[in-house]
């Protein structure tokens, strides 16, 4: 059911309101209501909205002014008992869109409501169908929007440069409803114009390839790195490669250069392209240009990454990358023999997934600190690998590794031959040694003489001493020393502090001691062990000059064995302190009379070692040295 159209009044007199009512505006078929307050009007006709206002003069300018401005398409009718012509002029021009007198006979009245209703439908009908046609204007650039995120999208998640420019291009020809499109790409070494994608509808095909930038519409979008649109009479005065009725021409900009040509044709229909075209087709330029540069980019970082490959693929020694949680990022060919591995089943898997070498593991589980000093594996096939870890910030560890066997293996040699001859050295001096002690029996001696045989006994002492050391080395190195047991470090330090007191009172040294008893017990070689502190403290004592002070430290700390040795004597040149461990090295700064075979500390770097642990120099020349040990405490339930 159609419901009846409604016309409100507001009219003060009752017998006019009852007259338009009753006999004119009912019998038309209208529904009329009457509104008699004046400040309930826009109250009531924001809920439903009639069709005409028909008002008198008891509405207020005021509130018609305000009535006008909130529903510009509600016809107001003024009705007046009599008017003269002028006052009628008057009304229209204060905004009234009609008026009625009481001399208006039915039909009059009638015809005259009718077309402000009519006007009425005519207005609403004209605002819907602008709505309409703007929303609808709206969603198609709402979907244009959309289109352009999605190719947007599609570019940051492709590298694969053709497709993304036939995509660009597609895009072009459908956004615009253009004919034809296509994307061309400077060429730098023939400054030709080379077609990198087309798209086109219906049967016609570019077929373009190549185009020169000299004399063209293309070169000059080229040069001038800015856009044109042309269409009709505006293309007869222009050089094109082909006939074209309309077209848009948009550089591709990669930071101040023009790298390229995204263009957009019509060949048979004139219709042209607007603003609105060349904003969308610029938005693509700049997406295609992204793409191209992102593609650069791409070539770049694989080149770099197959070079990077290529040299770590060849390389010798082996290369494992680790991030923070100890996944595997990288692991080269060499170090894929060494573990018998295959990359693909190493990738993203934690180092201990795939790698069971125990010295590595265990090296792992040291603390950073500790990984500066590196240290050796020994591989199933019985080679051994020198071991370097080095944090890397912001990536996690790297870890070289370099083969050493052969190293090792002369090594073993050497350590043969010098254990060989200082077994066949010992005898002959130790005849050397007991002659010369028995000379002075023999018959008296003279002063020069006495003095002769001193310097016999020194250098035979001394090269005694050297060989000792040598066999001692050769023993600790050959890992002929394994048997360990629990041992605590505490009377081992004051047995060796007791040995060398005689040499502590000849200098006038003090002492100082600071062997705490929370020091953890050991596992170790308790003669050993005793001959590296023995070697630090007499170290201490020969190069402190008398009245000096020199100490032993001993504590627990994060579950070690901590022991220091410090001394306040001629200290050791920054410069030197790496090597102070090699065999033989003395420091230069050393008095020449100072003795020593120069092995002392390599003796007790290679006792630490044996015994897992670290040791380190802290040196200032001219202030005192500090050699820290630190050993692994032993565990309940550990066994030597």
């Amino acid at each position: 059911m159609v419901r009846s159209k409604l016309i409100a009044l507001f009219i003060a007199d009752d017998s006019t309101a009852n007259r338009l009512t009753v006999q004119i505006l009912q019998p038309a078929g209208y529904q009329v209501e009457r509104l008699r307050e004046e400040n309930q009007l826009k109250p009531r006709l924001q809920i439903e909205l009639p069709n005409a206002l028909i008002v008198d003069d008891s509405l207020s300018s005021k509130t018609f002014r305000s009535l006008c401005k909130d529903f510009p398409v509600l016809p107001i009718i003024y009705y007046t008992a009599q008017a003269t012509p002028e006052e009628i002029l008057r009304r229209y021009q204060d905004g009234f869109q009609a008026v009625l007198t009481a001399q208006n006979d039915q039909v009059q009245t009638l015809l005259t409501v009718n077309r402000a209703v009519q006007r009425q439908e005519d207005w609403q009908k004209w605002l819907q169908f602008e709505h309409k046609r703007h929303t609808q204007s709206l969603e198609q650039r709402v979907e244009d929007l959309e289109r352009l995120h999605r190719i947007g999208g599609k570019i940051s998640a492709s590298l694969h440069l053709d497709q993304v420019l036939k995509e660009v291009v597609i895009a072009a020809v459908e956004l615009t409803d253009a004919e034809e499109g296509n994307l061309m790409l400077l060429d730098q070494e023939s400054g030709n114009l080379i077609l990198r994608a087309a798209h086109s509808v219906g049967q016609q095909k570019t077929d373009i390839l190549r185009i020169p930038i000299y004399d063209t519409l293309l070169g000059e979008v080229i040069r001038t790195r800015k856009a044109v649109i042309l269409s009709g009479g505006e293309l007869t005065k222009i050089k094109t490669a082909f006939l074209v009725r309309a077209l848009i021409y948009v550089p591709l900009m990669m930071g101040d250069q023009s790298i390229g040509v995204l263009g957009i044709y019509n060949r048979q229909r004139e219709q042209p392209f607007s603003e609105y075209h060349l904003m969308l087709l610029e938005a693509l330029a700049d997406y295609a240009a992204i793409a191209i540069q992102n593609a650069h980019y791409y070539t770049a970082n694989e080149r770099e990454r197959q070079k990077y490959h290529t040299i770590l693929t060849n390389v010798r020694d082996g290369v494992l990358v680790l991030d923070s949680e100890r996944r595997i990022l990288l692991i080269n060919e060499a170090c894929q023999n060494a573990f018998g591995l295959q990359e693909q089943d190493c990738l993203g898997k934690t180092i201990d997934q795939v790698i069971s070498n125990q010295d590595l593991i265990l090296m792992l589980r040291q603390s950073p600190s500790q990984w500066a000093k590196g240290g050796e594996i020994r591989l199933d096939d019985g080679r051994i690998w020198n071991c370097q870890l080095t944090p890397i910030p912001e990536v996690g560890l790297a870890i070289t590794m370099h083969d050493i066997t052969h190293l090792k293996e002369l090594d073993r040699v050497k350590s043969e031959f010098v254990s060989a001859v200082s077994h066949d050295l010992r005898s002959p001096l130790t005849a050397i040694l007991g002659y010369s002690e028995l000379i002075g029996r023999v018959g008296p001696l003279n002063e020069r003489q006495r003095e002769f045989i001193r310097r016999v006994q020194t250098s035979v002492q001394g090269i005694t001493a050297l060989i000792s050391d040598l066999l001692d080395l050769g023993r600790i190195e050959a890992g002929l020393d394994a048997r360990k047991e629990l041992i605590d470090l505490r009377p081992l330090i004051r047995q060796s502090l007791e040995n060398l007191n005689s040499f502590l009172t000849e200098k006038g040294q003090k002492l100082e001691m600071e062997i705490s008893p929370s020091t953890p017990l050991i596992w170790g070689n308790p003669v050993r062990i005793q001959q590296m502190i023995t070697n630090l403290v007499n170290n201490a004592i020969k190069y402190t000059p008398k009245g000096g002070k020199l100490g032993v430290r001993s504590r627990q700390e994060d579950g070690q064995a901590v022991l220091q040795v410090w001394d306040q004597g001629v200290g050791i040149p920054p410069a030197e302190q790496p090597y102070i461990f090699d065999k033989f090295y003395r420091a230069s700064n050393l008095p020449e009379d100072a003795g020593g075979t120069g092995l002392g500390l390599t003796i007790v770097k290679s006792i630490v070692e044996d015994h897992q642990g670290r040791i380190w120099v802290e040196s200032t020349p001219g202030q005192g040295t500090t050699f820290t040990i630190v050993l692994p405490a032993a565990e309940i339930g550990e066994s030597g």
